[in-house]
């Protein structure tokens, strides 16, 4: 939840507070913090690896310490070797998280008895993910109207310590022996490691499938907002409180869907996701044929869908990849898993853009296509993967 508060805190003032402070151009800060993204995109292969040897709870521990490093960094940033510096370290811990945070919490969901424990345990984590970006944001958005340095200064301060407080609660708070697997000490298969999840068809095939859930999953905030902006302007009014309506959904809301939806197999609630995504997109895209009393009430209906969309596979999904994975491996496969969510945050600026270009409907057109597939996608391959995986949530499978 920390993690997230900083998210919500630092995303909206990084643009204006790094530029301020070393006096590049908008421009140049943005491809530099994208610079810095790219050269830490290779780090999950070797956090994964490192996650099987020592176990998450130290990686996940030296990451809120990077990301904490980096913070301090931004305060001292004067020109665009330091943004670019800075930016890489923060941004070499945020992917470190990433791909620990998650075998963190399948490992103690491993001591949870019972069918589709896990999903609680994820769905428990995203409330709280939801919870705390809200906070963040509307303490950004509160530091954004001052519009004062030393107030952006003070805050992007807090962001450090509040990755500190994160390492202190996970260093106190979480035995080190409480997030190594049930079935720790195994080796891997003949020592393979990722030459194992290489040859896992099935897996990286759920890798792929997961890539096109997750472009749909970054939309809301990436496309969403410039489309009212440029084809909706009358209306662009209602972008603040629909992106707020999405984050009260996800923070109240997600306990309770993850218990609806555990008499059915992962696969067919993955399938359940891709049919709501293809409708926020459809309906997204409703106000270009409506008339203008109506697309206020189309869009809430849109975000409504994508919420729900959001809610069955955020738990569902990360549940699925973590049980899929064999034992000795798990933090390979679940750092890899990951690349999902990465590769759709760099794919979906651009598609957006060359999208949008073509036509207004194209994006959302395109999205329902893409979400759409995936329901007979995940139909196809649900056989081939684990079937306790798909059913009961048992912890892990096989090496062997």
């Amino acid at each position: 939840m920390v993690d997230s508060v900083v998210t919500g805190l630092f995303v909206p003032l990084s643009l204006l507070y790094l530029s301020a402070s070393s006096g590049a151009s908008l421009v140049r800060v943005g491809t530099l913090l994208s610079l810095a993204g790219l050269v830490s995109l290779p780090l999950p292969l070797w956090v994964g690896g490192l996650v099987d040897r020592l176990g998450p709870r130290p990686v996940v521990l030296v990451a809120q310490l990077l990301q904490a490093a980096g913070f301090l960094g931004y305060l001292m940033v004067r020109d665009s070797g330091g943004i670019l510096l800075a930016a890489t370290v923060a941004s070499l811990g945020q992917r470190a998280f990433w791909s620990s945070a998650f075998t963190l919490v399948s490992n103690l969901s491993d001591r949870d008895p019972g069918g589709h424990s896990r999903e609680r345990w994820f769905g428990i984590i995203g409330s709280l993910r939801a919870a705390g970006y809200g906070v963040g944001a509307i303490t950004a958005g509160i530091a954004l109207s001052v519009k004062s340095g030393p107030v952006y200064r003070g805050t992007i301060g807090a962001c450090a310590c509040l990755l500190l407080v994160a390492a202190l609660l996970l260093e106190r708070g979480v035995p080190r022996t409480a997030t190594l697997p049930v079935r720790a000490g195994r080796e891997e298969p003949g020592g393979r490691g990722y030459r194992a999840l290489w040859a896992d068809r099935p897996y990286l095939a759920l890798v792929g499938l997961n890539t096109a859930f997750a472009l749909c999953n970054v939309m809301l905030s990436i496309a969403f907002p410039p489309f009212v902006d440029r084809r909706l302007p009358e209306v662009t009014w209602a972008v603040g409180p629909l992106l707020a309506l999405n984050t009260v959904v996800q923070a109240v809301l997600q306990t309770p869907v993850v218990r609806l939806i555990r008499p059915l197999p992962r696969h067919r609630s993955l399938c359940l996701a891709g049919l709501l995504w293809a409708a926020w997109a459809g309906l997204t895209a409703g106000p270009l044929w409506l008339p203008r009393a109506l697309w206020v009430p189309c869009l809430t209906v849109a975000v409504l869908c994508y919420s729900a969309a959001q809610l069955v596979h955020s738990p569902v999904s990360n549940a699925l990849s973590a049980d899929a994975a064999p034992d000795g491996i798990r933090g390979r496969y679940i750092a890899v898993f990951q690349y999902s969510f990465a590769i759709a945050t760099v794919v979906a600026p651009l598609l957006f853009s060359l999208l949008l270009g073509m036509s207004s409907a194209a994006p959302w057109v395109t999205l329902a296509a893409l979400a759409l597939a995936t329901v007979p996608g995940m139909l196809a391959l649900a056989p081939r993967l684990p079937h306790a995986a798909l059913t009961t949530g048992a912890a892990g499978r096989s090496a062997a």
